[in-house]
């Protein structure tokens, strides 16, 4: 058995677990302060994460309905995922462990990995959700996710084989929430070039089953009222009401007791924190997502945590209410990208105190707004909402694009990210046939 390496530093140590959207940018934005500072002799940074890249998630529906022709195996990975060394190469005050966090002592203060044991001062956790499939039986072992890169190319490869087989292909999409409304348009426009370029007499179908009584929950009824009549239009089926309560290899059973048949199933209709956060001493809320305060701070589970207050948490991995509505904040890459904001300030001003460059310093705290969202629906349409305005068409599918330049800029340097951007445009351009 493999000995873990104890990482011993004279530095205190702040380490983020997790290299998304807002772990990424947290330890960027705390590399440029401590820098600052002139504190980087005093105080070391950690990103750590399971995997060697970041992926770009926003665009995984469009990876998993881009035909070979179109982009190949590299040109895709290239423009979804970004190799983290790479992205913090120009931080030497960030300091990259690709390796999988096994354990977390948060009362000792202690981090451990496959290959690497440490101690922290500062922790943040960012590690992101999983795929929630709510112990539905036969759920796991017979759908498809779409969560990762290599999600979308076996998504995208077993619909290809499954075409060119002919006859019938009955897609069954599980979740009527962003990410499948969004793969069902996309996967009705492909479907139109592959006719024209496989010319075999298959009959494809596109079902959403959503539990909910519409499509995306939570959205605004003006984006629901123009989702659900796209999605019409393009000729996807959409079935609200009804839970997937068993699943075999050809067929769905619901909650009403009725049966569809399925040909590919992909399941979309559910995320939960990482699995290692429901086993740490910090208050959760009744979905078991760790709770935060306004500064971002973790709550502790019992009064015997004394590093609660040097524990933070951000995007997917925590649940922050809003203190108008008393909601969960949405799930959103705008929201992590904030959060990332609050929480590397307050750590600085955590930091400047103990350095008594401070006497007392207030702490920064997140006030969620309504953030405007873009929710593409097959080919060069999209539907947005920017404060009380909701239009939809070409425009907001352009607004998408722009949005999306602004998303890598946050973790990309200026030149890359207009290289990427334009290269993901070139291709998605002509990914995307409807109008």
């Amino acid at each position: 058995m493999m000995t873990a390496t104890r990482i011993h530093s004279e530095k205190k140590s702040i380490v983020i677990l997790g290299a998304g959207f807002g772990g990424l940018r947290t330890a960027i934005l705390l590399a440029k302060a401590l820098r600052r500072a002139r504190l980087t002799n005093r105080y070391a940074l950690y990103l750590i994460d399971r995997n060697s890249y970041h992926t770009y998630t926003p665009t995984l529906y469009e990876v998993a309905t881009t035909s070979k022709e179109t982009a190949n195996y590299i040109q895709l990975r290239d423009i979804v995922t970004f190799d983290v060394a790479s992205l913090v190469s120009g931080f030497p005050e960030i300091n990259f462990i690709h390796d999988a966090i096994t354990a977390l002592d948060l009362p000792n203060g202690d981090i451990h990995c496959g290959g690497h044991e440490m101690k922290f001062d500062y922790l943040v956790l960012a590690m992101g959700s999983e795929t929630n499939y709510f112990d539905i039986p036969g759920l796991h072992e017979h759908s498809l996710p779409l969560k990762s890169f290599m999600d979308a190319i076996v998504l995208r490869d077993r619909v290809l084989a499954r075409y060119a087989e002919g006859g019938t292909l009955r897609i069954v999409i599980g979740g009527g929430g962003s990410t499948g409304v969004e793969l069902a348009g996309e996967l009705q426009g492909w479907f139109t070039e592959l006719r024209a370029k496989i010319h075999l007499a298959c009959a494809p179908t596109v079902t959403i089953i959503e539990g909910a009584p519409t499509i995306l929950t939570g959205y605004a009824s003006g984006i629901i009222a123009k989702a659900a009549a796209r999605l019409s239009h393009l000729g996807v089926t959409v079935i609200t009401s009804e839970r997937i309560t068993g699943v075999t290899s050809a067929e769905v059973t619901l909650q009403s007791g009725h049966t569809a048949p399925y040909d590919i199933l992909i399941w979309t209709g559910g995320v939960r924190a990482a699995a290692l956060m429901g086993s740490l001493p910090l208050k959760r809320e009744s979905k078991g997502r760790v709770e935060v305060a306004g500064e971002m701070q973790c709550f502790p589970q019992t009064g015997d945590l004394k590093l609660y207050e040097t524990i933070y948490g951000i995007g997917d991995a925590v649940c922050f209410f809003d203190p108008v509505t008393k909601k969960p904040v949405p799930l959103v890459a705008r929201a992590a990208l904030i959060q990332a904001d609050i929480v590397a300030s307050n750590i600085m001003r955590q930091i400047l105190i103990a350095e008594k460059r401070r006497h007392s310093v207030a702490l920064l705290r997140y006030h969620p707004v309504e953030y405007p969202y873009i929710i593409p629906v097959g080919g060069k349409y999209a539907i947005a909402k920017i404060g009380p305005f909701i239009f939809s068409g070409f425009l907001a599918w352009i607004l998408k694009g722009l949005i999306e330049l602004s998303y890598l800029s946050s973790i990309l340097p200026p030149g890359r990210t207009v290289i990427t951007w334009l290269k993901g445009l070139r291709i998605f351009l002509r990914n995307d046939r409807l109008g």
